[in-house]
């Protein structure tokens, strides 16, 4: 055999490796955040030195970095005036700001009771609002409307398209 032929065979299988090999493809998967912990049935209690500020409960959540993502979420804010609970189906908790959706119900102390599907709570401002439809009910006043913008320092609410009813007090005269 002539080494010319072995150089030339040689050559010629890497060339046809060269061309023809395709690597095979690995399928990529999607990515997924990972939460940290993994919580049932759980309280968390936000305490400061005048006492008890906020309480925070659910049946099922995620601790991520940022935030905690739960179902089933109760959250009480004991820091202003009114002591107020949130009940929703499920919420997300990031930066003392609570976003919630489906079945919303908020509740004051003073008998104040607000409800929709979709809402946002800044634990910080007091501020509630929701960019759907909503109902609000205060003894027997019935407020309904959408786009609320509820402050809970100064008592004042913002709305769009509003339908209400309300009593008037009679002064006895």
């Amino acid at each position: 055999m002539n080494i010319n032929f072995f150089f030339i065979f040689i050559f010629t299988a890497l060339a046809m490796i060269y061309l023809f090999f395709n690597p095979t493809k690995l399928q990529q998967f999607e990515t997924k955040e990972i939460a940290q912990l993994e919580l049932f049935n759980f309280t968390i209690y936000d305490m400061d030195k005048n006492g008890l500020r906020s309480v925070f409960s659910g049946l099922k959540g995620y601790k991520f970095k940022d935030r905690y993502e739960v179902s089933d979420i109760n959250y009480t804010d004991n820091t202003k005036e009114y002591t107020a609970n949130i009940l929703s189906d499920f919420g997300v908790y990031k930066d003392n700001i609570v976003n919630m959706q489906d079945h919303v119900v908020y509740t004051r102390s003073d008998g104040l009771i607000f409800k929709t599907d979709k809402a946002s709570y800044n634990q910080d401002t007091g501020f509630l609002k929701t960019p759907s439809t909503y109902t609000l009910y205060k003894n027997d006043d019935k407020i309904t409307g959408t786009k609320l913008i509820f402050d809970s320092k100064e008592n004042r609410v913002q709305s769009q398209q509003i339908s209400a009813t309300y009593q008037i007090k009679d002064n006895g005269k």
